[in-house]
């Protein structure tokens, strides 16, 4: 059961504006997934709660404050409160309409997870900085091909104005 645990904080990087229906295929035109209401609604939380802890490691890492990060870490790693309020349903759901790419590179950003939480736990700064830097790239990664409609920075410029 752990590894179903393991792609859901990656699917909270897509989270989409508008919810859509479940019996819409796997992704829209622009690679976004597509998941219910409810299970989108539990993975923005998911996502906010990561976000908050990414954004703390910096500091964190300023501060050698080593307990701290690899506490987020492993937070992050094992998700924070997604695996605790999942329904079966979800759970089947994810399995079933994720990509094996996407699911590929959940499981890259929870071993990134994982060996920040090791680094922390090494007292190793360079380490931390590294795999910190390897967490941000796994996420940026996915929000580029999977949720370019939340973030549409990810999408290639075709048209460049400038005004003078």
């Amino acid at each position: 059961m752990k590894i179903m645990y393991a792609f859901i904080p990656m699917v909270l990087a897509i989270s989409l504006v508008t919810p859509v229906s479940y019996a819409q295929g796997k992704h829209t035109e622009t690679g976004e997934l597509e998941l219910s209401a409810g299970l989108m609604d539990l993975l923005r939380t998911e996502m906010r709660e990561i976000l908050s802890g990414v954004q703390s490691i910096p500091s964190g890492i300023a501060r050698a404050d080593w307990k701290e990060i690899a506490d987020i870490s492993k937070k992050i790693k094992s998700s924070y409160i997604l695996a605790q309020k999942i329904t079966p349903e979800q759970k089947q759901e994810l399995q079933h309409r994720l990509p094996e790419y996407f699911k590929k590179m959940d499981a890259n950003f929870h071993l990134e997870a994982g060996k920040l939480e090791s680094a922390a736990r090494n007292h190793d700064p360079q380490l931390v900085a590294f795999h910190y830097y390897r967490l941000i790239e796994s996420c940026t990664s996915c929000h580029s091909t999977y949720a370019t409609g939340r973030f549409p920075g990810f999408l290639p410029e075709t048209k460049i104005e400038h005004h003078h």
